[in-house]
């Protein structure tokens, strides 16, 4: 209903004297683009050819001429229009949402099809023959500032996103602001004659672009360009033709001159204060949010300072870290918060150094930021404590790259730097004390090797002459005399048995035990290890069990050592089996894991039993059960730890199962000979 009475208006030339014609059927164009925007590209067509029809039916009875004609002049109107939708639909500058970045092709938009009405007009007039070239040229003019200012006025209703028309203020100052604008634009517009001051409107409009949301400056500009273009219709105002009378005919211009200046002036001011407050919002809740995080981490560093080192931002981690409330944080250089001790540190570690102080702290700060490593900076508590900091610096940086300061971000280790050295302590500790048992252990060796050599000596002397006088040699001996001869060579046997095993071992464990392999059969060795301990046997009374195996059970050895192996076994089965037990000692092989056999020998006894939670110490050098000492049974505890270390030599295990009262079985297990 607009567009046709816009392009009716001339009609009115007779009943009430106003030149609605060189008006050029304002706003027209700016209606027809919107229905065409509204229409969507689906019913582009059919809304051209509807307003096309309409507007030529209007135009032929205005001007008196027939429909088509007028249908050709409405193109005038209608093929801007739809150009303007056009290029301002979605899918291509996406007007719609009128952002940044689009009111630059907005308004290039928005002239360009007002150039086209201004072209089509021009043609119009030339061809209807309605004056000279000056007035052709004038009509397209004239039609160009209608048709843009139309767009501009009308075009962001339908252009705007979704938003409010409320103020950004308050109730109060929006009513304020609109009563001055209804009176400003009545006591401008409404007189006959009035002296030029539309410019009292700009500050009015410009209040309601800062103050209020951009819709409803666009709604402001509508209602003062509708009332500046009806007033000088109607000759009123500072804008109608008697103010310039001695040139009317550029009384429109006029008018959609001061149109284009409130548009151009006030809607990309509302667009820009909306944009400027919609980002002011924006960094106001990022800068929030990042506040509430900072604070938020109590356990971590955050320090800001500014280029010269003055701290400008805390978080409360920092506060309890360094042990200074914030407000007194603020404003103090950070080199003020290390030792100078500290600062020297740092500055050699990273190779720096300065001329005071101050100077090495900032040197040591950038060369820690250039190679961008984390260090651990100690720093002065409030209460004079030493706290360890680990940070990392990052310099702070405009958009466009000039320095701010830096940002120190961390956490507090100093209790785990503590228990680092506290570790690093015990360690040197223990490797002091590890150091000093190996020293004690070769000395012990070296003690044991050496009185085991310088007893074995006398001790054969011993024998040898307790031997003679057992013999008779020296003289007939009384029985009480024999008796004690007997008993120093027994015991002199004792001490010399407990120095072959001190020597056995020493060697063995300073890696100097030699062994003579060769095939050895473990029929051979059992039978040769009983022997050995016939005299233990003699005044016993045990019963013991000897079974050898059919064949021969060959392994590669040395038959001593595996001699004396077994007849350790046999002498502590002897010891710790109480008269009346039995003694089982067998030879056989059997097939291992792999696809070789085992060869073994096992001692079985009755006696006592060992607890399961000695086991693995009866391996142990000098290690004697609590049964042997509530038992009295005699014994160096050496036994168990040679026959260990003789099977390991041979590359075999020794096994043990045992339990109180229940006997004591154990079995050498040697490896087959390979083939």
């Amino acid at each position: 209903m607009l567009l046709l009475l816009s392009a009716g208006a001339p009609a009115l030339d007779t009943a009430s004297g106003w030149d609605a014609t060189s008006y050029a059927g304002w706003p027209g164009v700016g209606i027809s683009a919107c229905l065409f925007v509204r229409g969507g590209g689906a019913w582009r067509w059919w809304n051209f050819a509807i307003q096309s029809l309409a507007l030529g039916l209007v135009l032929g009875a205005t001007y008196d001429v027939p429909w088509w004609q007028g249908s050709v002049a409405s193109l005038a109107v209608t093929v801007p229009g739809s150009l303007s939708a056009h290029w301002v639909r979605p899918g291509s500058v996406a007007l719609r949402r009128f952002n940044e970045g689009e009111v630059d092709a907005y308004h290039g938009t928005t002239a360009l099809a007002g150039l086209v009405c201004g072209v089509l007009s021009a043609m119009a007039a030339a061809g209807a023959g309605r004056g000279g070239v000056d007035q052709v040229v004038l009509t397209g003019v004239v039609s160009f500032f209608a048709a843009t200012t139309a767009q501009l006025v009308l075009l962001p209703f339908v252009l705007r996103r979704a938003g409010g028309w409320f103020t950004a203020g308050n109730s109060v100052e929006l009513a304020a602001q609109r009563t001055m604008l209804l009176l400003f634009t009545a006591g401008i517009f409404a007189p006959h004659a009035m002296l030029p001051v539309t410019f009292l409107l700009f500050p009015v409009l410009g209040w309601a672009a800062i103050r209020a949301k951009a819709p409803e400056t666009h709604l402001q500009v509508l209602v003062v360009s509708v009332s500046a273009f009806v007033a000088a219709l109607a000759e009123r105002g500072p804008l109608a033709l008697e103010s310039i009378s001695h040139h009317d005919q550029f009384a429109p211009l006029l008018v959609y001159m001061f149109m284009a200046s409130v548009c151009y002036l006030l809607v990309p001011l509302a667009l820009t204060v909306e944009r400027l407050t919609s980002v002011t919002r924006q960094a106001t809740r990022a800068a929030t949010t990042v506040q509430r995080m900072l604070d938020s981490a109590t356990g971590t560093v955050f320090i800001a300072t500014d280029l010269d080192g003055l701290v400008t931002h805390c978080n409360p981690g920092a506060e309890a870290a360094i042990g200074v409330r914030a407000a007194d944080l603020i404003g103090r250089f950070t080199f003020s918060l290390h030792a100078e001790e500290e600062v020297r540190r740092q500055a050699a570690a990273l190779g720096v150094d300065g001329n005071d102080h101050r100077g090495r702290y900032e040197a040591a700060v950038s060369a820690q930021m250039a190679a961008g490593l984390r260090r651990d900076w100690e720093f002065i508590r409030g209460d004079g404590a030493r706290r360890v900091i680990s940070l990392n610096l990052s310099r702070l940086t405009e958009p466009g790259g000039r320095p701010l300061g830096y940002i120190a971000s961390g956490e507090d280790i100093t209790e785990r730097v503590r228990a680092q050295q506290a570790l690093e302590q015990a360690y040197r500790r223990e490797r002091a004390a590890a150091e000093a048992f190996r020293s004690a252990d070769e000395m012990k060796q070296e003690l044991v090797s050496i009185v085991s050599h310088e007893l074995r000596t006398p001790i054969t002397n011993i024998n040898g002459y307790a031997e003679l006088l057992r013999d008779g040699d020296m003289g007939r001996l009384s029985d009480s005399q024999a008796m004690a001869v007997a008993r120093i060579s027994r015991n002199g046997t004792r001490l010399h048995g407990l120095v072959d095993d001190l020597l056995t071992l020493s060697r063995a464990e300073a890696g100097g035990l030699a062994i003579d392999v060769r095939p050895v059969d473990l029929n051979d060795v059992a039978l040769a290890a009983h022997d050995m301990v016939t005299t233990q046997l003699a005044n016993r009374n045990l019963v013991v069990r000897v079974r050898l195996a059919p064949y021969p059970v060959v392994v590669h050895g040395d038959q001593g050592l595996l001699e004396r192996a077994v007849a350790n076994l046999w002498s502590n089965a002897i010891k710790f089996t109480p008269d009346g037990g039995t003694i089982d000692l067998g030879v056989g092989m059997e097939r291992g894991p792999s696809s070789r056999s085992l060869r073994f020998i096992t001692v079985q006894d009755s006696g006592m039993g060992i607890p399961p939670a000695e086991h693995e110490d009866v391996f142990t050098r000098f290690y004697r059960t609590a049964a042997a000492g509530e038992h009295a049974v005699q014994g160096s505890g050496l036994g168990l730890s040679i026959v260990k270390t003789i099977v390991e030599q041979h590359a075999g295990t020794i096994v043990l199962d045992s339990a109180p009262s229940s006997g004591t079985t154990m079995q050498i297990r040697l490896p087959a000979p390979s083939s």
